[in-house]
């Protein structure tokens, strides 16, 4: 199959995860359809790549869509809809920030093609376990205005075609265009403070008439605004990162000026708990780099959440989490709490060691030591600012005594560990929450030996149904077996989805 060529009404009848699933040709080739394509719909595609096990297309126009899945009221101004899709809309925006792609879809149609697609991806393993329970996904408190933390990217953004020559901008970078920023003034999925603190921020920064870091040529100066807000504590971090090499000394009177006005300025201290700069001159495209240094421009280092978790027996208890720039947390407050919430359901009676392999920053685990069901948790995470916090959350919420902390990579913190092998001969759960990837190989064969010495239980969860479904079936193939799946919707208005197994 050529590459642009066109194929017309072709009827598209599954979804998939981040894809939709039309069929296969001849030689069996999946062919997928990115981004906005539904079930139901005829369109009209073409050829983008051509792999070796699978077609990739784009629609360019659709006769067709199923009007009860799609009901096309969007309610961010700044939403994208593609030519192809505006034909149903008069309402449509054609310049948007592309990212809160299922707004075309009521939400609770999101939740039913969510509960499709897991229904979907573990088929295989239902049929073979009869018993296993895949449970309705659990809604998020939420539809909009839940994200805790949203990143920008400063930039430019020049299209000759477009007639579009602006180089100040700050909002996400345009799909598949990587050196350009579109620039939009608030966004539908974080709060109304949140956006109004970016809007002063980004005003600050271009009237300091300082340069934009422009992606091309590498050059000028700022990269990044991350605003972090704690939903329970209402408290605010805002990170700026910065290019300053061989800039300081050319905007040095500005930049100084620039720091002066931010220390000062009422407005920020009235609603911001920390403010931070990050110089980074990597080119990468991220907040910070191995070489990077972030400083304290006001406030405090760390800010804190306090995050409420349900027990089985509908015991409340809360926890209080610090958290530096740069800590993993779950980006949505409300929907962590349900999450981690069924996750402590699944392992209610527990009496003896945890075994915890991916802690991040902090660990929803610290409730159920609070409430003395467990005796130990060992908390193993690489990054050791994370484990730093981690122990200070512990020690904070007074379960410190019962805790070990290791910074190492989980597939390899058992070849030379005799204090933590000692540990784990009384072993009752392992958990395991791992990167969007999978479980490393190593990992996973550790388990499967383990379990024949000890009868654990294993809570696995996960954002990524794909390689979780992978997982799950070389750890049956190793011995293990599963009574239980509950996915929960961190998410909306995305393809993203929250999974949790239960393993025994």
């Amino acid at each position: 199959m050529k590459l642009w060529s066109i194929i017309k009404n072709v009827y598209i009848y599954k979804i998939w995860y981040g894809w939709i699933w039309i069929g296969s040709l001849s030689d069996w080739k999946k062919i997928l359809v990115k981004w906005w394509a539904l079930p139901k719909s005829t369109v009209d595609i073409k050829v983008v790549k051509n792999k070796k096990d699978y077609i990739q297309w784009h629609i360019i126009t659709t006769h067709k869509y199923d009007k009860d899945l799609a009901d096309w009221v969007v309610f961010c101004p700044h939403y994208f809809i593609p030519i192809w899709a505006s034909q149903q809309n008069q309402n449509s925006h054609k310049i948007g920030c592309w990212w809160c792609k299922r707004q075309i879809i009521s939400y609770h149609n999101q939740l039913k093609l969510k509960h499709d697609i897991i229904k979907d991806w573990f088929e295989k393993i239902q049929i073979s376990l009869p018993d296993l329970v895949i449970s309705p996904i659990i809604w998020c408190p939420l539809e909009k205005w839940y994200r805790n933390k949203i990143e920008f990217s400063f930039g430019v953004y020049i299209s000759w075609k477009e007639n579009i020559d602006n180089r100040r901008n700050l909002w996400f970078h345009k799909q598949w265009e990587f050196s350009k920023i579109v620039d939009i003034d608030s966004c539908w999925l974080v709060s109304d403070k949140a956006n109004k603190i970016f809007e002063y921020i980004k005003k600050l920064c271009f009237d300091s008439d300082l340069p934009v870091f422009d992606q091309k040529i590498r050059q000028w100066f700022f990269r990044h605004l991350v605003i972090r807000e704690w939903f329970n504590t209402n408290q605010i971090l805002v990170n700026l990162s910065v290019f300053e090499d061989n800039l300081k000394k050319t905007y040095n009177e500005k930049w100084n000026k620039f720091l002066e006005t931010i220390q000062k300025d009422k407005i920020l201290t009235e609603n911001i708990t920390t403010f931070v700069i990050t110089y980074n001159n990597w080119l990468a495209d991220t907040v910070k780099s191995d070489k990077s240094e972030t400083k304290v421009l006001r406030w405090d280092w760390y800010i804190h959440e306090n995050l409420k978790f349900n027990l089985d027996d509908n015991t409340e208890i809360s926890s209080i989490f610090r958290i530096s720039p740069f800590s993993f947390f779950q980006t949505n407050t409300l929907g962590a709490q349900i999450l981690f919430s069924e996750a402590q359901k699944m392992l209610w009676y527990v009496k003896w060691t945890i075994l915890d392999l991916y802690c991040w920053t902090w660990t929803i685990w610290i409730n159920i030591l609070k409430s003395g069901i467990w005796s130990n948790l060992i908390w193993i995470e690489v990054v050791e600012d994370a484990i730093i916090d981690a122990h200070h959350n512990a020690k904070i919420n007074w379960v410190e005594d019962n805790c070990l902390f290791i910074a190492a990579q989980s597939e390899k913190v058992f070849n030379d560990n005799a204090q933590l092998k000692e540990k784990i001969k009384d072993l009752w759960a392992v958990i395991v929450d791992p990167p969007r990837e999978w479980l490393h190989k190593n990992l996973i064969n550790f388990l499967s030996e383990l379990k024949k010495e000890t009868d654990f239980k294993l809570l696995y969860i996960s954002c990524n149904p794909i390689t979780m479904a992978r997982d799950i079936w070389i750890l049956i193939d190793n011995g293990f077996k599963i009574n239980r799946l509950q996915a929960v919707d961190m998410f909306p208005q995305t393809h993203h989805i929250e999974v949790i197994w239960m393993l025994y």
